[in-house]
């Protein structure tokens, strides 16, 4: 072994080490949150020692100076529940890079291939595949922009560089006589399906502990709006949303959505839209990795970027699969 690499040692994360990777990732990621890197360590700390077993720390002289970690979600295929691992955080001290420790890390990761990896940085996604035997791409997830006429007037208003307000999310948005979206305070209200599954074949679990879990512990209130979307009287699908600022604007993002209906899901946008103007904003923004066509109710303009997504499992077909930014750290990332 290179003498570089003889007193760097990988090992396997465990709730000890909570405190000090917690410290690590606080130095390393600075643009991100204390509270959601909490919130993330805290996701594992609560899973068996088999979870733990998927997370993995870089120690050099007693010194953290990389790591790997995932935490346990659930898919649900052909009705059956089971565990699947979101990775992320993984990195490397920029000190200690090019001397092959990712490598070190990645032949730890080709210990299971029940994992899905979402917003994978253009280095990381040409590196992995030379290294992760079980890597495999699926569709990217797509970056959409929606603007309505308050785009004119917070054109004037960023110029003069006027502070935003604050969010303002109504109670009830009617779309129709039947057609109605409701805001919950409660995750027993959002009234999901059983299993937690939306669709027939392949789904990310969308059940009450997941939304009670990724938004309502982490920001809920101050962060996140969820409503419940009704037809007819009956619950059948939802929406999370949130004020983002991104390049000096203030968008309406949508984080989140589940419709029973898969025609349903440009609603989630058409919420949006309507929260957006009643706060006199004109932008709307969304991650998803349907393919949305350009026409439609609110109109959506598909942007270049495009993020970069991975599974490690070549024999389950995840091309269909609904991923949004609930399902990675970008919510907590790229913006404000």
């Amino acid at each position: 072994m290179d003498k570089a690499l003889t007193e760097i040692q990988v090992v396997s994360y465990s709730p000890q080490w909570h405190a000090r990777l917690l410290e690590y990732m606080r130095k390393v990621y600075p643009y991100r949150g204390v509270q959601y890197l909490d919130w993330w360590l805290s996701n594992i700390d609560s899973g068996c020692e088999d979870d733990w077993l998927k997370c993995f720390i870089v120690v050099e002289d007693e010194e953290i100076i990389g790591c790997t970690t995932a935490i346990p979600i659930e898919l649900v295929r052909d009705g059956i529940r089971n565990t699947l691992y979101l990775r992320g955080n993984t990195i490397i001290s920029p000190e200690k890079r090019g001397k092959g420790i990712s490598k070190l890390l990645y032949d730890k990761v080709n210990s299971y291939n029940d994992w899905l990896s979402v917003g994978i940085t253009d280095i990381a996604w040409k590196i992995q595949p030379k290294f992760v035997k079980s890597f495999t791409p699926i569709r990217p997830i797509n970056i959409y922009v929606a603007a309505n006429g308050w785009i004119f007037p917070q054109l004037v208003r960023r110029f003069f560089k006027r502070k935003s307000s604050p969010m303002r999310f109504p109670e009830h948005i009617r779309l129709s006589h039947n057609k109605t979206f409701a805001h919950i305070d409660d995750a027993k209200a959002l009234l999901a399906p059983e299993k937690g599954c939306w669709s027939k074949d392949l789904e990310l679990v969308r059940d009450e502990a997941f939304i009670q879990k990724r938004f309502f512990d982490i920001y809920c209130g101050e962060r996140y709006a969820i409503y419940k979307y009704e037809e007819q009287g009956k619950a059948s699908g939802y929406v999370v949303l949130r004020k983002i600022v991104y390049g000096g604007f203030d968008m309406v993002s949508v984080v989140d959505y589940r419709f029973l209906d898969r025609r349903d899901e440009r609603k989630a946008f058409l919420l949006a839209q309507k929260v957006a103007r009643h706060n006199r904003m004109g932008l709307v923004f969304g991650m998803s990795s349907r393919k949305y066509h350009f026409l439609g109710s609110p109109l959506l303009i598909t942007t270049p970027k495009k993020l970069n997504c991975a599974v490690g499992n070549k024999e389950v077909d995840f091309s269909d699969l609904l991923i949004t930014s609930a399902d990675s750290d970008l919510d907590f990332v790229y913006y404000q």
